[in-house]
């Protein structure tokens, strides 16, 4: 069955490859493989900065679209804070000052805990298939390999960070290799790396993911997925401002 998946898996990504006005379906896809329809992340985030270095363990929960759960494992300094996101409204919650804060719409773009990647990304708040329109520009080529690439512009009614983010996409696996992201003055701000990809449950996900802003190239932030499972058991109130705090 598993081998009978990657030809399917293999022969879809060739089919979408080959029509080059399918922009819509390689984003799909991506999104499909990488997000799934809910799953439980064990993630490890090392954040470097010129000062220092740490590393937290998270666990990530999401549940479709408008329902995220994020938890630090450790280390102990920050275990137990944990960030919640239901629709447009999201929430930090610090035991160890047994404190919720709401996080406003203002402060999606700040940094979370420290790192280089936003709450917007951490949440996955913004959805590149429905709040981005898809073209494909010219293909590139970096060292020996060719991507395709594709242009993700905002819709007017959509409600995102970026308003245009370029997708380099490997035609070996349709998933992306790079994102850059562009601020409303089209200027690049900050690039996202997707490296060694690996099957979890059947789906195809790059397993290392490395955040560099321009502004300061002497920071980054890399997650490393340990493990991805797509079809967990939520219990009804698990993505509740209870639960939140009350774990």
């Amino acid at each position: 069955m598993f081998k009978n998946f990657l030809k399917r898996d293999l022969f879809f990504c060739l089919a979408i490859g080959a029509n080059a006005n399918n922009a819509d379906e390689w984003a799909k896809y991506a999104e499909k493989q990488m997000r799934g329809d809910r799953s439980r992340s064990d993630i490890e985030m090392t954040i470097k900065t010129p000062n220092w270095e740490r590393t937290l363990e998270i666990e990530s929960d999401v549940e479709g679209k408008k329902l995220a759960l994020s938890t630090i494992k450790s280390p102990a300094k920050e275990k137990g804070i944990r960030t919640l996101r239901i629709d447009n409204n999201m929430w930090n919650y610090f035991p160890k000052l047994k404190r919720k804060v709401a996080v406003s719409s203002s402060m999606l773009l700040a940094s979370w805990m420290g790192s280089d990647f936003t709450n917007d990304d951490i949440l996955k708040a913004s959805s590149m298939v429905e709040d981005y329109s898809h073209k494909f520009l010219p293909n590139i080529k970096k060292g020996k390999e060719e991507y395709k690439v594709i242009e993700n512009t905002a819709k007017s009614n959509s409600k995102v960070m970026w308003p245009k983010i370029i997708t380099y996409a490997s035609p070996s696996d349709c998933l992306p290799r790079q994102y850059s992201y562009y601020d409303k003055e089209d200027k690049l701000k900050r690039v996202l790396l997707f490296k060694e990809i690996k099957t979890f449950e059947d789906h195809k996900v790059p397993s290392y993911w490395v955040m560099q802003p321009l502004d300061d190239k002497k920071k980054k932030t890399t997650l490393r997925y340990r493990s991805i499972k797509f079809k967990p058991t939520y219990k009804s109130n698990h993505f509740t401002q209870q639960n939140l705090t009350d774990f």
